[in-house]
């Protein structure tokens, strides 16, 4: 094998990300304290690069910039370049990201930032073209070296607003029903009444924002939030932002109609999907909700699960086309010819079906697959059976998916990231709930105990990364928030206890490890080594950490009697009200949460020889909200205390610690439950 011209320090990483770029002429350093150091002894600047491996810019810049010689020995010369994987190291990420947003008012990956050797940053960007880039740097290095005061006025000024950025008030009054509804209707002024989801390119699907506007509408009884749901599931589930072959989601759309994706394919986003299509379809049970489902686990077997039972991170957008260049979505796109060939017979249905026309059409002689309606209506449209609409559609589908598959894949980011494994499986348990399908729940148990295997230490405390054998780096916030909330899932999917013990197990870790003394919200890292040690409050595609833990409170709280618990979400929820209020498009899944605690529905509570199967029927056919659900035989947990039942099972409904009667009959405590506002 022809040896590389050249090496960096990156070539002993796991990263996928770092690894494409350890044969730069760029001398790349990881993020280590070590390399902050060798900055401050030789009197540099730190070039703090951040990106991730399915970043369609990141490889552009690469190409453009970081494989360049020229640009190579500008940035050695004048520079410490240290390379981040921001899905390895979130926590380095959200500190230079906000102070980009602080500098550009915007964020996006590459990000690049000019650092002191401390690390307080006194410039970033985002993609720059060699020609910018080199100017760019060439100011900044002479600015430091001609007025380094100024450089250091800058630094200053920047650590100044990074502080303020951080959320440090608290307000006295809890949510009441009046600001709930004016922050859907202020959530619902931005939404696309053509395409769904919000408006504008690009597109993102914002699955945490579409569960508020859910619960919202059901909670306020505003039809028009209820109806906007369900048609952006419908246009989402049907665009081209979901693979119509290989099932799977995009990360986004570059348009304002769902069609062309940035074809890079996230383990979060497919996690976080799973959960709302699937919760979807216990309210309204559509077939395309149960396909889009099924299609996505399918996507997840075939494409990012490692024989160990974990998921890999994600598949980047780019891969090899026909003459060998790496092209963004090669793999994905068709040409009409191709169409033709595979279908000489059916092409007009084919074609109409996948839109291989005007609407279809991307560029370059390309065209992305997109359905612009469902099955059933397309069967009506065509007058065929359809029965015999799906026969073929199986057919269309396997032929395309074997001529797909003699592509070039596009490259794996094969890293094991804990929390979005954990977001993958509560997924996974969302639909084995809506479907009854225990193929799910068996990919779910397997994937649980790989969490187990390998993220949780002999300690207690949880690991972020796994890679061919190896555990590194210590989880942050995110990580702890939603294996506690996966494992919150588990309980009320089976009814096995060890599960939500080992939720407040973690729990009591994230309490001694992430609480800060002078505020009730949660660090988002469990150490300080960075300029600022920051929380994470703002809901992203991915929600705040720091919002999953409020809920997480509140659940935990049902099961195991726990005020203390409640009283912190609640505290938490008030921390952040201003900014909710202000901005409750970016802080969607405290609002979700500030309905649990508006209306918390009841800790549904069965007891008896036949507890569990009863209380999973009841469940399953019984569309409710922010219900706890718990069943055993016999338990030694708080909510079974002094209700045990040897003959017959019973059924309590309780709220707040306080329960009615018993029942006895699943009828009766379905007619008990439902939406109701208190």
């Amino acid at each position: 094998m022809k040896s590389k011209k050249h090496t960096n320090a990156l070539i002993d990483e796991l990263s996928a990300y770092l690894l494409q770029h350890a044969h730069n002429p760029v001398q790349w350093f990881p993020w280590d304290q070590k390399y902050l150091d060798q900055a401050k002894e030789e009197g540099k600047l730190l070039l703090i690069s951040i990106g991730y491996a399915s970043c369609h810019w990141c490889h552009v810049m690469e190409e453009e910039c970081f494989e360049d010689e020229e640009v190579a020995a500008l940035m050695n010369s004048n520079f410490i370049n240290i390379k981040v994987d921001r899905e390895e190291r979130p926590d380095v990420d959200q500190v230079y990201m906000n102070a980009l947003q602080i500098i550009t008012g915007q964020g996006g990956w590459p990000l690049n930032m000019i650092a002191l050797p401390d690390g307080r940053p006194i410039w970033g960007g985002t993609y720059f073209p060699k020609k910018r880039w080199i100017e760019v740097l060439s100011q900044i290095h002479s600015l430091s070296q001609i007025n380094p005061d100024k450089v250091i006025h800058y630094a200053d000024e920047l650590e100044k607003g990074l502080i303020h950025f951080e959320l440090n008030e608290s307000v006295k009054n809890e949510f009441n029903w009046d600001e709930i509804t004016v922050s859907l209707d202020k959530v619902l002024s931005k939404r696309d009444p053509k395409n769904g989801g919000l408006l504008g390119a690009p597109k993102f699907m914002m699955p945490t924002l579409l569960r508020f506007i859910q619960h919202g509408g059901l909670f306020c009884n505003n039809q028009e939030a209820s109806i906007h749901y369900h048609f952006s599931l419908k246009k989402m589930g049907l665009g081209g932002i979901f693979d119509a072959i290989g099932g799977g989601f995009s990360r986004y759309a570059v348009d304002s109609e769902w069609h062309i994706p940035h074809f890079e394919k996230m383990g979060y986003d497919n996690g976080l999907l799973l959960s709302l299509y699937a919760h979807a379809y216990r309210e309204k049970p559509l077939h395309l909700y149960h396909e889009t489902v099924d299609k996505t686990i399918q996507f997840l077997l075939d494409n990012l699960l490692s024989p160990e039972g974990g998921f890999y991170a994600a598949l980047d957008a780019d891969s090899i086309d026909e003459n060998g260049v790496l092209v963004e979505g090669a793999f994905y796109v068709w040409k009409q010819h191709e169409i033709k060939e595979l279908f000489p017979n059916e092409y007009e249905l084919v074609s109409d079906y996948y839109s291989i026309n005007e609407s279809g059409y991307w560029e370059d002689g390309n065209y992305v697959l997109r359905r612009l309606d469902t099955d059933e209506k397309f069967a009506e449209k065509h007058k065929i059976d359809l029965s015999e609409l799906k026969t073929k559609i199986l057919h269309w589908n396997t032929t395309l998916s074997r001529v797909r598959n003699k592509r070039k894949l596009p490259r794996l980011d094969d890293k094991i990231i804990c929390s979005w494994n954990a977001m993958l499986t509560s997924g996974l348990l969302e639909a084995y709930i809506s479907f009854k399908n225990s193929s799910y729940l068996e990919l779910a148990l397997k994937n649980i105990k790989f969490i187990e295997q390998n993220f949780i230490t002999n300690s207690g405390v949880l690991r972020r990364i796994f890679k061919k054998g190896v555990t590194k780096i210590d989880a942050f916030l995110e990580d702890y928030a939603a294996v506690i909330k996966m494992n919150i899932d588990a309980y009320e999917a089976m009814f096995e206890e060890h599960y939500l013990r080992n939720a407040d197990k973690l729990m009591g870790v994230c309490l001694s490890l992430f609480e800060d003394q002078n505020s009730p919200l949660f660090y988002f890292s469990s150490t300080s080594e960075l300029v600022l040690r920051t929380k994470e409050t703002s809901d992203n595609v991915i929600p705040s950490s720091n919002a999953i833990m409020a809920e997480n409170l509140i659940r935990l709280s049902n099961h195991l009697i726990k005020p203390e618990y409640k009283n912190k979400a609640r505290a938490m929820l008030l921390y952040c009200k201003s900014e909710i209020k202000s901005y409750p498009g970016n802080y969607s899944y405290w609002l979700t949460v500030a309905l649990r605690l508006l209306n918390p529905g009841y800790e549904v509570v069965a007891v008896g020889p036949n507890s569990k199967n009863n209380l999973r029927e009841i469940r399953n056919t019984q569309y409710t909200l922010n219900c706890s659900w718990a069943a055993a035989e016999e338990s030694d947990l708080p909510l079974f205390q002094n209700r045990i039942s040897k003959n017959k099972t019973l059924y309590y409904l309780c709220k707040n610690n306080h329960c009615k009667l018993p029942l006895e009959s699943i009828e009766e405590v379905k007619e008990k439950l439902g939406l109701i506002r208190v």
